[in-house]
């Protein structure tokens, strides 16, 4: 036999050889969830079924994760809007980073998932960032503010802990993929610090920040005098039918959540001077855009949601 009739041989055994051991480095770990909320407050009222896919891609210590979910709703209420309507939406993410990445706590990053994924097994952390974006898809007079935000996404845990921070916003830059729209809810902060307790328990506590501002009316000068520093800023004129719809949130949260149930609690209050504030400083000092006219004597109001959820999930490990 010939040295030419080994080749085939050898390289299946080279094959196999590496076939073994990325098989050996690689780990899959993902989940799958469906739930049904309900959600009441003075801001929002809805009913909601969704479905969240989240899942984490290992070789040594370097990680991939990502989410995928969708939603519809029924709601009575939405941005202090008394109105009912049916709506949907969607958010995609993805981080990349390092560490043995196997507990499923980048799932708390989502933005529209109260209910968290996580494998009680898992205990390698993760340290890392990426990018996601989503959108709202609203009925009637509330349509055009069914905008799309992309999210700059931080993430550390350590074990069964886990501290991340999601900031959300309408522009659009590179990955950050928003629809440069710069109205609705145009920029939101969440930090959030999330524990597995055991086997069926984990909890989550967190600060959040929201604001929201009616659409800008660009046929029109901005030389609204209302939020102007006495006439030294361009402030625009808004469009009717919500032309003071201004709100922002700056509130505390906490998610308790058992085998088959969540509770998610967000209390603080709804503050326009404390809104126009740090919209102003963006627009005065980064963007050099007009302002909007937030109504900054207005006292400051409670802002209080409350939710339940009941989910089915299921776990893999590969």
């Amino acid at each position: 036999m010939n040295k030419s009739s080994f080749r085939p041989l050898i390289l299946y055994i080279i094959f196999l050889y590496c076939s073994t051991l990325c098989s050996q480095r690689l780990q899959a770990d993902g989940g799958i969830l469906l739930n049904a909320e309900i959600t009441l407050g003075n801001q929002n009222q809805w009913l909601k079924l969704g479905f969240f896919g989240f899942g984490t891609l290992n070789y040594g210590d370097i990680s991939i994760e990502s989410g995928l979910s969708f939603a519809s709703y029924q709601f009575i209420k939405r941005h202090t809007v008394n109105m009912s309507g049916f709506a949907y939406s969607y958010e995609f993410f993805a981080l990349a980073g390092i560490g043995k990445n196997s507990n499923l706590l980048g799932s708390s990053v989502s933005n529209m998932n109260t209910s968290i994924l996580f494998n009680p097994n898992g205990k390698g952390g993760f340290n890392g960032l990426g990018f996601g974006f989503g959108k709202d898809f609203l009925p009637k007079e509330l349509a055009t503010y069914g905008i799309r935000r992309g999210a700059l996404l931080l993430r550390f845990s350590n074990a069964n802990h886990n501290i991340h921070l999601s900031f959300l916003n309408d522009f659009k830059i590179g990955w950050f993929n928003g629809s440069r729209t710069d109205y609705g809810v145009t920029g939101s902060l969440d930090i959030g610090f999330s524990k597995i307790e055991n086997p069926d328990t984990i909890y989550q506590l967190g600060l959040g920040i929201d604001l929201f501002t009616p659409r800008p009316d660009y046929s029109r000068s901005p030389r609204n005098p209302i939020n102007s520093d006495d006439n030294r800023k361009n402030v625009w004129y808004t469009l009717p039918p919500f032309k003071s719809l201004f709100y922002g949130n700056m509130y505390t949260y906490g998610t308790y959540q058992q085998e088959l149930y969540t509770l998610h609690t967000k209390l603080g209050m709804n503050s326009k001077k404390a809104g126009a504030y740090i919209q102003n400083t963006l627009h005065d000092g980064i963007g050099l855009n007009p302002r909007f006219p937030w109504q900054v004597e207005e006292k400051d109001k409670l802002y209080i949601e409350i939710s339940g959820n009941v989910f089915l999930k299921e776990i893999t490990n590969d």
